[in-house]
């Protein structure tokens, strides 16, 4: 995982703070559908780029960008929607997995680092 940008407190304040000014334009223009597409889709993919995240930033633009398109478009949606929310559940599912056995080897080294610096004054 790449080093994040800023931290997650910082990086959930600017991504609350463009849904809310998103939130605000659409119902302003009364555009909400597909437009709520990008309003919840562009801050997620900023939260995840701020905290060092890009390929899960990448997988947020592509499906909320896609349905946007797939909509505003009118493009066929009886295959590709289904194909696009997929392809984010596949993703999230890997990710979870791969995350957590790199997640428990670092931790498992951190331990080790503290316990080695206890038993070394």
């Amino acid at each position: 995982m790449a080093n994040a940008l800023t931290s997650k407190k910082k990086a959930k304040a600017i991504s609350v703070a463009l849904f809310l000014i998103s939130l605000a334009i659409t119902s302003y223009l009364g555009t909400w559908w597909p437009s709520i597409m990008l309003v919840i889709g562009i801050p997620l993919a900023l939260r995840q780029y701020l905290l060092g995240r890009h390929y899960d930033m990448g997988v947020s633009l592509f499906v909320f960008i896609g349905v946007f398109v797939t909509v505003q478009f009118d493009i066929s949606w009886e295959i590709l929607l289904p194909v696009l929310f997929a392809i984010g559940g596949i993703y999230i599912l890997f990710r979870e997995f791969l995350e957590s056995k790199e997640g428990l080897a670092e931790e498992e080294e951190d331990i080790n680092h503290e316990i080695e610096e206890d038993q070394h004054p």
